[in-house]
């Protein structure tokens, strides 16, 4: 059940990315039943686009092209629990992970131990594999 990092967030979003054509795939994968976006990748998708100065009317219309062109999204979401949130604090402490990738390894490690990313912070993480 691969994870889905923030890194596909933003490549699927910006034709200009060079991982542009990659992360639509990836966010395509979202209709198999084995793959999800992990929801500290949409929370630090949009805290990004909050912090660049996006409108509250561009960030949504961010979010509805993702929903029309990617429906899976919407509900293909990990949940928060006190568990992950344990889990995420501990991946911080061990491997000096920042927030957010702490967060998704942790829901990467929940579930199947895999990432879909660019960034190779994965790497360095126990248990878990990185794949692109």
């Amino acid at each position: 059940m691969p994870t889905l990092d923030t890194v596909v967030l933003f490549a699927s979003a910006d034709r200009t990315d060079k991982h542009h054509k990659r992360a639509l795939f990836h966010m395509r994968r979202l209709r198999a039943p084995e793959s999800w976006l992990a929801a500290f990748a949409l929370m630090e998708f949009d805290i990004v686009l909050k912090s660049r100065g996006l409108s509250f009317d561009e960030r949504m219309e961010k979010y509805a092209l993702m929903i029309r062109d990617h429906p899976d999204a919407a509900v293909k979401v990990r949940n928060f629990s006190p568990s992950l949130l344990y889990l995420t604090a501990s991946l911080e402490k061990d491997f000096r992970l920042g927030y957010f990738d702490a967060g998704v390894a942790s829901e990467a490690l929940q579930y199947d131990g895999v990432v879909i990313s660019t960034d190779k912070v994965f790497e360095n993480v126990s248990g878990l594999k990185r794949e692109w």
